[in-house]
């Protein structure tokens, strides 16, 4: 099976940097075209993968396409972190779109995500407005509100802070403040 595998990713590591190429990569119907001669193993392995990389790319509309067919991953902070730092106009992003997956987000936050958020924030007042909404669903995450709990005097940990969460944190979950 581990040969299996290192075969897939080395064809995926191809298609994908063919995709990229010939940009066929904007379009998930090109996409779904390109790949429909590949193994079904390697068409599932890639389409989870590229499901991943239209999250990070806030490309909304290729991501849907995806999720239509099945794809699925397993939404990370660090995709979260990409996909605002993606996020250039008031359309709809992928953060709003599946904004229970990001609150639900179970991982260790990493400082260095957070600060990038907030210093992305920070540094474009023209998007600010139209941020906010997806800032207001980052801080829902319990282990953003965690982190920023345990991490008071820094100012993305101000930032970030949900003070009702951090409530119903201290109420029900306490053990995870420590």
């Amino acid at each position: 099976m581990s040969d299996r595998l290192h075969e897939i990713m080395g064809q995926i590591g191809i298609l994908h940097n063919d995709l990229l190429e010939n940009e066929k990569i904007k379009d998930a119907n090109e996409v779904f075209e390109f790949i429909k001669d590949y193994d079904i193993d390697i068409q599932k392995h890639y389409l989870n993968l590229l499901l991943q990389y239209y999250f990070q790319k806030n490309d909304l509309k290729n991501l849907k396409e995806l999720l239509l067919v099945g794809a699925k991953f397993d939404i990370r902070f660090d995709d979260v972190k990409e996909a605002f730092l993606s996020i250039k106009s008031e359309d709809e992003n992928v953060i709003e779109f599946m904004q229970d997956s990001v609150v639900f987000i179970k991982e260790k936050i990493e400082e260095s995500d957070l600060k990038t958020i907030y210093d992305y924030y920070i540094n474009n007042t023209q998007l600010q407005e139209l941020l906010e909404y997806t800032v207001e669903i980052i801080k829902k995450n319990r282990y953003v509100c965690v982190y920023c709990f345990n991490n008071p005097n820094t100012v993305y940990g101000k930032f970030f802070l949900n003070e009702d969460l951090l409530d119903s944190l201290k109420r029900d979950l306490p053990y995870l403040l420590k």
